[in-house]
């Protein structure tokens, strides 16, 4: 059957790439796939459009008359570029006292007025009405139009290429937290941020929205593994932010990207050439980034009493205590000062000092663009380099991008671009690991709260009574105790030693060329054929070193030292996209057509190597090499393909620019689906989903009957409804595989890894929108709403078997339903627009509603930095917290006996709660605290999120200022569960004093017990927050240098800026940073790990155009 599949679809391909010059589809490059108001040959391109003949026209005409004025000074404007809407055969000037006169069709509704350094205008008219006089007051483009084109939903922003940001991640949370959920996933800014449009349409699929760079489909290898702890992979990291010209966000009519557009759809596009002259520009930059936060810990004499209370309660030092056959000595606590051991373990080491930083960030670019008659083009070169908050950690990335736009014939146009980018990361873990018992503790970070500020990083000598430069190796604060692990790594050591080429790396290679020919037909049609390929390399490097580190017990196999591994992947993509276009102007009507077909193949194959030694190597100068039998080696790898081809078409229609309508349709067969899926068509044994999609426009402002030159200039209805998919099935759903394995670390053998099914599809998620529009007050009031349902279904799930198949319990099914309602609504100001002075002020609110109406196999817990802890289940929202709710801690026995709560442990025996114990909620009054009692404590979904912005301009001086925020989510504290146990031996944070000691004593911190065994710091509400956040993201000051008029003619100008960002944050979060996320998956967010916290950055530069 695979083979009969394969053989399909070859020959389709095959006959497709053939016929698809002739086929009828929608260009999958086009920002909306709708009818812009604007024409587009009305906006800057690259070329003279080619000569044609003059269409006849026999349309009746009105002449329409007024003047145009700046909208600040009053005064009325010359040259300017007056159009009837959508139609460039009519046009006209303003003279020298601002007043036009033109000559348009009697149903022209609109006129579109343009002219340099003002923003562009529609002006409605009442249509064949020859006595009408219009005024007109242009704005001035210092700041950005507010215009929203066509029947799609959009949120575009065009990104200046100030600031010194490593990744476009930062820039879109700065200026698009309306349209889209974002949060970036720590202070390593590179690894960028975890994004969700319209609420969350998958459980077990990815949630994040697909990104579309230069027409191609990046494959953002959301579930990729990453040797290092906290590191996520960020595919935007490769693309230079001064590279970028716009960026936009659909929301609906996603239709035509198939079943990969439920969650949404990002558009980047890089700049390109669009002028004929030759321009230079040139960008220098540099930025710091200070120390971030992080938690207060104790100091020395704190932790000496919290060890010595501590140790108190482990019964193997209760055992011990008195022995004279194995007594107990801790050196910390002998304070004899001529002691050997007095100076190694009586030290007050602030461990943070060691580890962090400030960070320094270098930025150059520089960008070319110019061309002549034949060929525009755009170069631009870009290298950043930053050296991160941790000590010996560092991210830099070079760009070069080459986009060409090329006429060939007359009638014959090309694309060809090309780009390259190089990143490297030298890091290390970062964050806390969801079980700690899992190994040795390699994030420098982390370690620097927990390790013990008795000891010192170097070792001390006691011949010559000072410290030395020697490392001091992993510590035996406790190694007087025979069972447990009580050593901790030497951040320090872990830092000078795990450092280096062959150790703690990942590199990024990727490149990309493109070429997309168009051939016009005649003035009618066209043909664009878009060809691209893209190769992704990634190498991983991991190191434990050997000195400053402790040994680890590996069950079954025996102890470890050091540890090396190594991931290289590569990553090929290639995208083949033909489509056919027709545009036609009959009278009042502009009707469009295209379509083609789309075929991309993506391959991804990997080999994992990880290798453990038993033996403790010398030094850490290399590492070391696998010998003898003091190995354990783990070998794996990963070899996929997965393709995808689709038929799609779309008609655009617009009356007189009052109406609009896109109605498209989109057939994709895809690899990952089954044979027999259920739902689409079959044709030639190959199963097809169908998206449809319809979306409306009205513009109100262009009736007669609304009254014209009133307040309000621009009022416009938008509703429509389109399905679309989600294909994140894994590779081999489908089909029953096996793997090989390896039984501790020694034999060979086969596994069952998957049960197929043969009917896996797509999910589908069905669309509603509906929006408003509207322009007051000459153009200075923007607002925009829309109100959305969505709606997914056939959910991939993993489905339970009534009896379990070679030790296989479920396969991947499609069950389940889930409801996304919401809305959004921006407002955008100019108050003040002065000749000298102009002020613009905003502001976006998002706002969702998550719901799961329906599971294949009933409500479940999946356990994520706890037990069981995240709860899904049908009526409540995808992600919720689920534990214990407390009623504080218990003052006095009497109140502990009163109560009568107990557990069972795991013997079967009752453990009551004791005075200082936490007051659990005994949720089913039977007195046992057991799951029964649990219920959903938290919510990480906010009720609102959004920007704040703000603009000012004062003759050559630009302040820019954004906000960012989020409300009503909660967050788990991950990392003060830890840090405030009370039950290791972990340094803790300063707060842990206040815990229970005494009789009577009121404290919310419950008393000092070693391994938790009342589950005190079990998952609860003691963990939930507040997670809400005001924060200051960017505030940004321009200049712009005046020039001498005899420099004019080689020197453009210059712009000198200055940039703070995440200066200040208003929140209730105890935590180091409100806003993080622990990956991209659905279920992680709204859990702080611990990773690193952002920064405040300060940077500064000039920009020179030549």
């Amino acid at each position: 059957m695979t083979t009969m599949k394969s053989m399909i679809y070859n020959y389709i391909q095959r006959q497709s790439l053939r016929l698809s010059l002739c086929a009828i589809a929608l260009t999958a490059c086009s920002v909306a796939y709708a009818q812009d108001d604007v024409d587009a040959e009305e906006e800057s391109t690259g070329f003279k459009a080619p000569k044609r003949t003059q269409v006849v026209d026999n349309n009746p005409t009105c002449n329409v008359q007024g003047i145009v004025f700046d909208d600040a000074t009053k005064l009325p404007l010359a040259g300017v570029r007056i159009q009837a809407l959508n139609d460039k055969r009519y046009v006209a000037m303003t003279d020298d006292d601002g007043k036009f006169f033109i000559k348009v069709p009697t149903f022209t509704t609109a006129l579109f007025v343009q002219t340099p350094t003002y923003l562009s205008q529609q002006v409605s008219i009442k249509p064949g009405d020859e006595q009408q006089r219009v005024s007109i007051y242009l704005l001035s483009d210092a700041f950005a139009t507010m215009y929203a084109d066509g029947t799609t939903i959009t949120a575009q922003n065009s990104f200046v290429s100030n600031g010194n940001g490593l990744s476009i991640d930062e820039e879109m949370t700065a200026k698009l937290g309306g349209d889209i959920r974002m949060n970036m996933h720590s202070g390593n800014l590179e690894q960028g941020a975890a994004m969700f449009i319209r609420g969350i349409s998958s459980l077990n699929g990815n949630a994040q929205p697909l990104v579309i760079l230069d027409g191609v489909e990046l494959d953002m290898q959301q579930s990729r593994s990453s040797l290092h702890l906290g590191d996520i992979f960020n595919m935007l990291s490769t693309i230079s932010p001064e590279d970028i010209d716009k960026v936009t966000v659909l929301k609906n009519a996603t239709a035509l990207y198939g079943a990969r557009g439920a969650n949404g759809v990002i558009i980047i596009d890089t700049k390109r050439g669009h002028s004929m002259a030759t321009r230079i520009d040139a960008k220098l930059g540099v930025g710091w980034t200070f120390t971030p936060s992080y938690p207060k810990m104790m100091n020395a004499a704190q932790y000496r009493n919290y060890a010595v209370e501590q140790l108190g309660t482990i019964a193997e030092v209760q055992n011990r205590i008195g022995s004279s056959t194995n007594p107990l000595q801790f050196n910390f606590l002998n304070d004899a000062k001529d002691g050997y051991y007095y100076n190694t373990y009586h030290n007050d080491t602030d461990w943070s000092k060691y580890v962090y930083r400030t960070a320094l960030t270098h930025n150059y670019s520089i960008n070319v663009q110019g061309g002549d008659d034949v060929g525009m083009y755009n170069l631009s070169v870009a290298y950043i380099q930053t050296m991160k908050n941790i000590k010996s950690t560092s991210f830099d990335r070079i760009n070069v991008r080459f986009n060409t736009d090329i006429r060939l014939l007359w009638n014959l146009t090309t694309k060809f671009d090309m780009s390259f980018s190089r990143t490297n990361t030298n890091l290390f873990d970062d964050g806390i690991a969801e079980d700690l018992n899992s190994g040795v503790i390699t994030s420098p970070a982390f370690l620097s709260l927990i390790k013990s500020p008795l000891l010192n990083p170097y070792q001390y000598n006691k011949n010559i009574n000072a410290f030395t430069s020697l490392l001091a190796d992993a510590d035996d604060l406790y190694s007087t105790l025979k069972e447990g692990n009580y050593s901790q790594a030497n951040p320090l050591a872990l830092m000078r030693n795990g450092n280096g080429e062959r150790k703690n790396r990942n590199e990024n290679t990727f490149f990309n060329v493109a070429i997309a020919p168009t051939y016009e037909i005649n003035s009618d049609w066209s043909v664009t054929s878009h060809f691209s390929y893209y190769l992704n390399r990634n190498s991983q490097a991991y190191y434990r070193p050997n000195i400053g580190m402790p040994s680890f017990a590996i069950k079954n196999l025996g102890t470890v030292y050091s540890k090396t591994a190594s991931i290289f992947s590569k990553e090929i993509n290639v995208l083949s996209n033909t489509h056919v276009d027709w545009k036609k102007k009959i009278g009042a009507h502009t009707i469009a057509a295209t379509g083609g077909f789309r075929y991309t193949y993506f391959s991804y194959d990997n080999s994992d190597l990880s290798t453990q030694y038993s033996t403790k190597g010398e030094d850490d100068k290399n590492p070391k090499l696998a010998t003898g039998n003091d190995v354990y080696d783990t070998v794996a790898g990963v070899d996929d393909v997965w393709k995808n081809m689709q038929w799609y078409a779309s008609g655009d229609y617009n009356y007189i620019n009052k109406y609009f309508a896109t109605v498209s349709l989109l057939a994709e067969a895809n690899s990952r689906f089954g044979s027999n899926a259920n739902g689409g068509v079959k044709l030639a044994g190959v199963k097809w989903a169908i998206f449809p999609s319809v979306q409306l426009g009205w513009v109100l402002s262009n009736e007669d009957w609304f009254p014209k030159n009133a307040g309000i200039n621009y009022l416009r209805l938008n509703a429509g409804f389109d399905m679309s998919g989600n294909d994140d099935i894994s590779n081999y759903a489908a089909r029953t595989s096996f793997n090989s394995v390896r039984f501790n670390y020694q034999e060979i053998g086969t596994q069952l890894t998957n049960v197929g099914n043969e009917e896996i599809k797509w999910e589908t998620t069905s669309k509603f929108n509906i929006g408003l529009q509207a322009n007051f007050l000459h153009n200075r009031l923007g607002f925009n709403a829309n109100y959305f349902i969505h709606n997914t279904k056939d959910l991939l799930a993993l489905k339970s078997f009534e009896n379990p198949i070679g030790g296989i319990n479920n396969y991947w099914t499609n069950d389940g339903e889930l409801r996304n309602t919401g809305f959004e609504v921006g407002i955008n100001g100019k108050p003040i627009s002065l000749k000298d002075w102009h002020l613009e002020i905003g502001a976006t609110v998002g706002h969702y509603k998550n719901e799961v109406k329906a599971l294949a196999n009933g409500n479940y817990t999946s356990s994520i930095y706890g037990k069981d802890n995240i709860l899904t289940s049908v009526g409540n929202p995808v992600g919720v917290f689920y534990g214990y709710k407390t009623k504080g801690v218990f003052s006095t026995t009497a109140d502990a006996q009163a109560a009568a709560l107990y557990l069972v442990d795991e013997t079967g025996a009752q453990q009551y709660f004791q005075a200082g114990d936490v007051i659990f909620d005994d949720l089913n009054d039977d007195h046992q605290i057991d799951e029964r009692d649990k219920t959903i404590i938290g919510d990480p979904n906010p009720d609102i999120y959004g920007n704040i912005f703000l603009n000012l301009n004062w003759k050559r001086f630009t302040l820019g200022m954004t906000f960012n925020y989020s409300l009503g989510n909660d967050v788990y504290n991950y990392q003060r569960s830890i840090l405030n146990s009370g039950s290791t031996l972990y340094n803790q944070q300063v707060a842990e004093i206040a815990h229970w000691r005494y009789e009577g004593q009121q404290t919310s911190l419950p008393r000092l017990n070693y391994g938790d065994p009342m589950g005190n710091n079990r998952f609860s509400d003691r963990w939930i927050e507040d997670g809400s956040y005001l924060r200051m993201k960017s505030v940004m000051l321009t200049y712009q240098v005046p020039m001498p008029d005899s420099w004019q003619s080689w020197l453009q100008g210059i712009s000198v800026w200055a940039e703070g960002r995440n200066l200040f944050t208003l929140t209730k979060y105890t935590g180091s940073d409100p806003e993080f996320a622990a990956g991209n998956n659905q279920l992680y967010q709204g859990i702080d790990c611990g990773t690193i916290a952002q920064g405040r950055i300060f940077s500064m530069g000039v920009k020179i155009n030549l």
